[in-house]
């Protein structure tokens, strides 16, 4: 399941320099390795594997080379996928989707411990609030917790909680597949129910499968819960681990613009460099939904790239700018344009 889930990341069929997808696993928040993520459609799999060991990542690109699924070209550190790994993902695809199909690393992964926790807590408590049941030992004993739950607590109706969990919950499990729900429900504790270990139910996996279908399934929860009104519980619950993902220095910057301020005019006013608050910009383009990403570009360095042939992946920043005046935002900018095109994503005019 390891090599096969790497084998996925080269899916789309472009070189991709090895090093820097190993620090997209590992959770590297620098634009180069955003940029190469969401190139290449693997933005999802960012910080996946913080204690991911470079050993092992290059060991099991060995593996998938040895075996014909890739060509990696050690000089320059670059592998791309044969005919053969096309075939055997092909082949392989109804096994690995259910692992894959919801992770979004970038939104959920930094917390998503975190989150599933709170949210297994507040079951239990609104269970045993539903009982006036007062005699129970908490799933939770760490001031962080306690603490946050009293006062998400406090500001519920504690006699309506659990009507309101269960209309929450059923609303958020029926979204999830059967299996998908059956894993989440099984585990939370309540009154009189003591809630089953990841372990039990799914004891037929090894510890990557686990570990896969544990991350694919929660991240499909967090985003159904962000998908309910503001006012819900659920979302209440998670809502400061939510925020906890993003980068917040590029939330300042986005606030500012959204403000009417220029990108200089924020530079000077946070004191960063042009490049730094360009780099905020940047993962803003690609992260967040914002509009009217082509008014950053200029008119003659627009149409000097929609004269190079597709796809954008595969241009070279250094090449290019041999062949004409090029700064690396625009060019940047432009290929996240394009590809959001291309996905669908992209809502400017």
């Amino acid at each position: 399941m390891k090599t096969l889930f790497i084998l996925s990341l080269f899916k789309q069929g472009y070189k991709i320099k090895v090093s820097t997808l190993y620090h997209l696993l590992k959770g590297k928040r620098t634009v180069s390795v955003l940029m190469n993520g969401f190139l290449f459609d693997n933005f999802s799999y960012f910080h996946l594997f913080p204690t991911l060991k470079e050993e092992s990542f290059y060991h099991l690109l060995q593996e998938l080379t040895d075996q014909g699924f890739l060509v990696w070209e050690k000089e320059t550190m670059e592998a791309e996928i044969t005919d053969a790994g096309r075939q055997h993902l092909l082949e392989q695809e109804a096994v690995v989707i259910p692992y894959i199909n919801h992770l979004d690393g970038y939104k959920y992964a930094k917390t998503e411990e975190e989150m599933w926790r709170m949210l297994q807590f507040l079951v239990q408590v609104a269970s045993n609030l539903s009982y006036q049941n007062k005699q129970y030992i908490p799933l939770e004993a760490s001031p962080r917790y306690q603490v946050k739950m009293k006062a998400l607590v406090s500001e519920i109706n504690k006699q309506a909680i659990g009507l309101s969990m269960r209309k929450e919950w059923q609303s958020v499990l029926e979204v999830l597949s059967e299996g998908e729900a059956d894993f989440i429900a099984q585990q939370f504790s309540g009154y009189q129910i003591n809630g089953k270990a990841e372990q039990q139910l799914l004891s037929d996996a090894d510890s990557f499968k686990r570990t896969m279908y544990r991350k694919n399934t929660y991240h499909h929860l967090f985003h159904c819960i962000e998908a309910l009104p503001q006012t819900a519980i659920l979302q209440r619950a998670i809502k400061e681990e939510l925020e906890k993902n993003k980068n917040q220095s590029m939330l300042q910057t986005k606030e500012l613009w959204q403000s009417g301020y220029s990108l200089t005019e924020i530079a000077q006013m946070r004191q960063m460099k042009p490049s730094t608050v360009n780099d905020h910009f940047l993962e803003m383009a690609m992260s967040e939904e914002v509009e009217m990403l082509e008014d950053f570009l200029p008119e003659e360095t627009k149409i000097q790239l929609q004269q190079l042939p597709p796809p954008c992946q595969s241009w070279r920043y250094a090449e290019l700018r041999q062949q004409f005046e090029l700064d690396y935002f625009s060019f940047r900018l432009y290929q996240i344009v394009q590809i959001k095109k291309e996905r669908g994503k992209y809502y400017g005019a």
